[in-house]
């Protein structure tokens, strides 16, 4: 709800602070007091377009600030912080515009600077404002039929249509993608089986470029392992007089000769025993190295050879052969899903047909639903205008049959014949100020269960009404601010004394200027702003009928 509205520099204003309450707020003043800058002011933070003229004469700059109270966003203005990442403080919700004498503006949202967009899109889910075309919701077709799935109890029902036909889109695309892609994908399946044959031609296995480096290194160094392993075993076992063999040999036998004598050379005996056998084991295995090695240019080409051949196929496939060999699965796993793309396609189309005839159903049976709760608004909504005073009023829900959309198979517009005769038309073609207020007083108690608008502000409502009208819009209010906070401009005694909360506005003159001030109006005071409301004048009938009004008001409050 609108919980405090700051006004500065702005027309009359000088400056102004205004609390509203829960309930029914009024406010009521001379005619060209500057009721309607006040209505003004607010519809400048709500996004309206700004003008030079807005700020008050001799002032560099006009400023209006809107503070609301907002303990549960709807799930469009949830939406509309999280995208713009506005947050919250501890409920509250500050909008605010700044006009300069140049006809610059500025808009926050938050504390923050945001486009005055942005101020509208919030704005609109916050606020429904009569008497002007702007924030008002039910003018906007497109939450005419939200508004109506809530009278109807079809919320549900339209949410799950609108996610089915969320997944008809998506198979749609699916669908096209498969179709528009098929020349370019057999292209590129074309190189796919090329690059598939390339590997597979190649035969690798995991671990055979260590195998072959390990190869390669051997048969290259061929000549070197050789000489090496010929030196290596000449020296240990066939080098006349020097050989290793030898050497340890004679420290056998001449440590046997005194073993005898001291347990400890035994010991180094049989060491040098075992260090005899090992050399004599590992000689024989360099004896055979040097044997077996021999330089083969044949191989080594070969080698060399598959060596080339992994490294391009590394260059293009992999790092490793693991790599290449996992590129490999894939790329043939693309051509069997391609080769069965005729399947897939065909399964597309049978969910798809499964899906569309599905939520044929479903929507057939929201329309159905629609029309019927439809019929009921119709009835409810025409009662309400006649018993505010447009006897001829016809009020009409037309439901166009369309193609299935995210909002079903119905196209919804609320029209209104406003006298008896007339044809029916849009709501938004209603130009009159005090007849599309009546009308929006009238669709508004009637969706008062369904309408999440939390503040609804009243301007020109009573043009053309008296009497005992009267009284039933002023009851209507009272009983419509039960479920919203309602805040109401206006001339008539019976609305003004139906109120919780009264304000009055007043044209002062301050060092020979002329200002617009706004003051709460309560006990005595209020009686007397009643009675100037029913004839102009203070006497003794006047102020005794200003109390009968504000106490039969009171008496509906607590009835309401």
């Amino acid at each position: 709800m609108l919980e405090v509205l700051r006004i500065q520099n702005y027309a009359l204003i000088d400056e102004i602070e205004l609390e509203f309450a829960p309930g029914f707020n009024v406010l009521t003043g001379e005619t060209g007091a500057g009721k309607s800058i006040i209505v003004g002011a607010l519809n400048l933070i709500l996004g309206a377009r700004a003008s030079s003229g807005a700020v008050r004469e001799g002032a560099k700059r006009a400023e209006a600030e809107a503070v609301f109270r907002v303990p549960e966003p709807s799930p469009r203005l949830q939406r509309i912080l999280e995208e713009r990442e506005l947050e919250l403080d501890d409920e509250a919700l500050v909008l605010a515009r700044r006009v300069s004498s140049d006809g610059r503006s500025r808009a926050y949202a938050c504390g923050g600077l945001v486009p005055a967009s942005v101020l509208a899109e919030i704005g609109d889910e916050l606020v429904d404002l009569h008497g002007q075309h702007e924030h008002q919701s039910l003018l906007q077709v497109d939450r005419q039929l939200e508004l109506l799935d809530v009278y109807a109890g079809t919320e549900k029902d339209a949410a799950e249509v609108a996610r089915g036909v969320g997944e008809l889109h998506q198979l749609d695309r699916q669908i096209a993608e498969f179709e528009a892609s098929g020349r370019e994908q057999a292209r590129r399946l074309e190189f796919l089986r090329y690059e598939v044959n390339e590997i597979d031609d190649a035969g690798l296995e995991s671990g055979e470029e260590e195998r072959l480096q390990a190869r390669r290194n051997r048969v290259a160094n061929a000549e070197r392992i050789h000489s090496a392993a010929a030196a290596a075993y000449t020296a240990l076992y066939e080098e006349e007089g020097t050989a290793a063999s030898d050497a340890i040999g004679r420290a056998v036998r001449e440590l046997e000769a005194v073993a005898e004598v001291d347990p400890e050379i035994q010991q180094a005996v049989r060491q040098l025993n075992d260090i005899r056998a090992s050399l004599d084991e590992t000689a024989q295995d360099v004896r055979r190295l040097s044997e077996s090695i021999e330089f083969d240019p044949q191989e080594l080409d070969e080698l060399n050879q598959r060596w080339d051949l992994i490294r391009g196929l590394k260059r293009k496939y992999g790092d490793t052969i693991d790599a290449i060999l996992a590129y490999r699965d894939e790329a043939a796993a693309t051509i069997s899903r391609f080769e069965n793309r005729d399947a897939e396609l065909e399964a597309l189309h049978a969910k798809r047909n499964e899906t569309h005839a599905r939520l044929m159903k479903q929507a057939g049976a929201l329309s159905k639903t629609r029309r019927q709760a439809a019929r009921k608004l119709d009835k409810a909504v025409t009662k309400t205008l006649q018993d505010l005073g447009m006897a001829g009023a016809r009020f009409e829900t037309v439901l166009e049959q369309s193609d299935l959309t995210a909002k079903g198979l119905d196209r919804v517009e609320f029209k209104l014949a406003a006298n008896k005769g007339e044809r029916l038309k849009a709501l938004r073609q209603v130009a009159s100020g005090g007849e599309i207020s009546r009308i929006m007083l009238a669709l508004k108690a009637v969706f008062a269960h369904a309408d999440r608008i939390p503040t609804l502000i009243f301007d020109e409502i009573d043009a053309g009404v008296g009497g005992a009208v009267a009284n039933r819009v002023a009851a209507k209010l009272a009983q419509l601010a039960e479920s919203h906070q309602t805040i109401c401009i206006t001339h008539l005694p019976q609305i003004a004394a139906a109120a919780s909360r009264h304000y009055h506005v007043a044209k002062t003159t301050r060092k020979d200027r002329t200002l617009t001030d706004v003051s709460r109006v309560e006990a005595e005071e209020r009686v007397r702003e009643i009675a100037r409301l029913l004839d102009g004048s203070l006497s003794g009938v006047s102020l005794e009928h200003a109390r009968a009004l504000l106490k039969g008001g009171s008496e509906a409050q607590r009835s309401a």
